[in-house]
């Protein structure tokens, strides 16, 4: 059968989707593969139609599926494998509709498919891909236009695509060549996509932002564990210089992967003790940039991240090192944990945790003696001793709920004070930085020894959920205290008022429980647990195709298939091998029919012969329809023998 023009316009338009997507992807074979997939439909469309059969498409699913499992990440970017992987299904698809057109495939399908097939492969893609991509979509339109259609709407459509495929172009252009902003844009860009306040060197006030912010409500954490703390911990600084509070000078250690959890790094701090089975793994979800610490509660002994070779620890209790924007991690705690103290770490106190620089040393003073904390020298007897830590925190917290007061601002404090706590202590009002500077100097004014911490504190917790949420005006600064040689959490911040900060609405934690069990499905897809299987399979695919035995059989059954077909079309030919008396039978009554019919008698469509033969017998003359007759009669007598 001769192939019409839009016939081949279609096939040619398959052939260019298959090969532009393999050119894009990088799998040019796969892609001439089924290029030749197209022609052979094309060139076999006078032969029988196969059934559509849905299984097929379903089917095809699982391996597209654990080819998509097993592909490389990406660092810092999109997989391109999200978009190819996805194209070559649909270019699977638009084969098989096409495949079994008229019996249950359509060419609609055909059509959105290899279309959706041509435009994803245009990621990423070359020039010699754009071009290809243009010439496959003209191809559509040709093939699959309408009769009869003005040539000036061909015309306006092509105009309108070019005209938005140049805007496309231009401004990714332009955006790339004037990617320096400033202003409004870049502090609402810091804002959104950075948690201010953590940072190896900080500055007092710095959390400001997360509470002065359009952007206050904003998720930072989620933190999937129904026990999540209380106080989760980001940086734990050491000394106060200049109104600003910095790290130890040098991590106690430097961590190196222990093993992998799938993707992950494993850091721990004792060898194995992660692996033990009174240490749970928690799951720690964020979008924001935290300056490379990982959050983590005081009793973790280890955690675990991606795209980091070693990290480092600090004796406070801190991992940090973990580079710029981290979006997940896990850390390791014991089931069981004391809820007051701090676990035994690396750090059980010294001189920094008491030291006050000069410039603050005469508002300490005055501050300690306006408040009357006592004193050592005070007490009557050794008995008493151990209650002068706890005396000195009741006489701190108190004073700051009796005579202060939360407030977002700290009034009359101007941008780049030299001495903000004096402002603080004056105006009696601030947030929680204020209050926790203030109560580090002034223990260890008192010869406690004490250290400034920062972090997120008081989760939001909902009925429902496997997880608790940390947002933005969550973030937080406390006190640790060392008292009979444990580090003890201690908040001297005033009870803020329930009023300073914008609730969310009842939409808004709806949505909120969508987005975490999605986050939560696609972490269990891609980098669940359940990945190792996928390693053990692709492991042993490997050493399987690696071993020459298995070519081997697969050829030895290869020629097993092929010889058993060819002995069943050998059989199928012998078997329906006519007779030589049958075709002489139809030889005969094809002359007689013949010779009967230049008298004009001739067999009715659907008349039997013994029918013709009844018909015909007393209207016949002439020798020649007498033998004609009598063949009919012959034939007779030898078809029902």
């Amino acid at each position: 059968m001769r192939k019409s023009l839009r016939e081949i316009f279609r096939t040619l338009f398959l052939v260019l989707a298959s090969v532009n997507l393999g050119i894009s992807s990088d799998m040019i074979p796969l892609g001439i593969l089924f290029a030749l997939g197209f022609v052979y439909l094309h060139w076999s469309l006078d032969k029988p139609v196969p059934l559509y059969k849905k299984r097929y498409a379903y089917g095809a699913i699982i391996p597209f599926a654990l080819w998509w499992v097993v592909t490389p990440e990406v660092e810092n970017g999109i997989s391109p494998y999200m978009v190819f992987i996805p194209a070559w299904y649909l270019l699977f698809l638009a084969w098989l509709q096409k495949r079994s057109l008229g019996r249950g495939g359509f060419e609609t399908f055909v059509i959105f498919d290899g279309v959706a097939a041509l435009l994803l492969g245009l990621f990423q893609a070359g020039r010699e891909g754009v071009v290809i991509g243009a010439a496959g979509l003209l191809l559509a339109i040709l093939a699959y236009r309408r009769p009869h259609t003005a040539w000036y709407k061909y015309l306006l459509f092509i105009l309108l695509l070019s005209f938005f495929g140049l805007t496309s172009f231009g401004g990714w252009q332009y955006w790339k060549s004037h990617r320096h902003y400033g202003g409004t844009w870049a502090r609402d860009y810091m804002e959104r996509n950075r948690v201010m306040g953590f940072d190896p060197v900080v500055s007092l006030g710095s959390f400001s932002d997360n509470y002065s912010s359009k952007y206050n409500s904003q998720v930072v954490l989620r933190v999937w564990d129904k026990n999540a703390p209380e106080y989760l911990r980001a940086a734990v600084y050491e000394k106060y210089v200049g109104n600003i509070w910095k790290l130890p000078a040098k991590p106690a250690q430097k961590l190196y992967p222990a093993y992998y959890r799938i993707d992950y790094p494993v850091f721990e701090l004792t060898n194995s003790v992660t692996r033990q089975e009174n240490i749970r793994s928690v799951w720690v979800q964020s979008a924001l940039d935290n300056f490379g610490f990982l959050f983590a509660p005081f009793d973790a002994v280890g955690v675990a991240v991606k795209n980091a070779d070693s990290l480092d620890f600090y004796k406070t209790g801190i991992f940090t090192g973990s580079g710029g924007k981290q979006g997940d991690w896990y850390y390791y705690v014991k089931d069981s944990v004391s809820e007051l103290g701090l676990r035994d770490s690396y750090d059980s106190g010294d001189s920094a945790y008491l030291q006050i620089s000069r410039t603050h040393q005469v508002l300490v003073d005055s501050i300690a003696t306006t408040m009357q904390l006592p004193h050592r020298d005070s007490l009557r007897d050794s008995l008493s001793d151990g209650f002068y830590e706890r005396d000195n925190l009741s006489a701190i917290r108190n004073y700051f709920v009796q005579n202060f007061k939360y407030s977002l601002v700290v009034p009359g404090l101007q941008r780049g004070s030299r001495e903000p706590l004096r402002t603080f202590w004056n105006a009696k009002e601030g947030f929680c930085e204020y209050y926790a500077t203030l109560a580090v100097l002034l223990l260890r004014h008192q010869g406690i020894q004490a250290r400034y911490v920062t972090g997120f504190a008081h989760p939001e917790r909902l009925d429902g959920r496997d997880y608790v949420v940390f947002r933005r005006y969550h973030s937080h600064a406390w006190v640790e205290v060392l008292w009979n040689g444990r580090w003890y959490s201690y908040d001297p911040t005033p009870p803020m008022r329930s009023d300073l900060f914008r609730q969310s609405s009842y939409f808004q934690i709806k949505w909120e429980g969508v987005k975490g069990r999605v986050a939560r499905i696609f972490h269990m897809l891609k980098e669940g647990e359940w990945r190792r299987v996928v390693d053990d399979w692709q492991s042993m695919t490997l050493s399987v195709l690696n071993n020459p035995w298995i070519y081997g059989l697969l050829l030895v059954l290869l020629l097993a298939i092929l010889g058993r077909k060819l002995r069943k079309r050998i059989k199928k030919r012998i078997s329906v091998k006519p007779d030589r008396r049958v075709l002489e039978w139809a030889r005969s009554l094809d002359r007689a029919e013949r010779a009967l019919k230049r008298q004009g008698l001739v067999r009715q469509p659907g008349e039997t012969v013994g029918a013709f033969l009844a018909r015909i017998e007393n209207i016949t003359n002439g020798r020649e329809s007498a033998n004609a007759v009598e063949a009919l009669r012959e034939y007779e007598k030898r078809r029902w023998r």
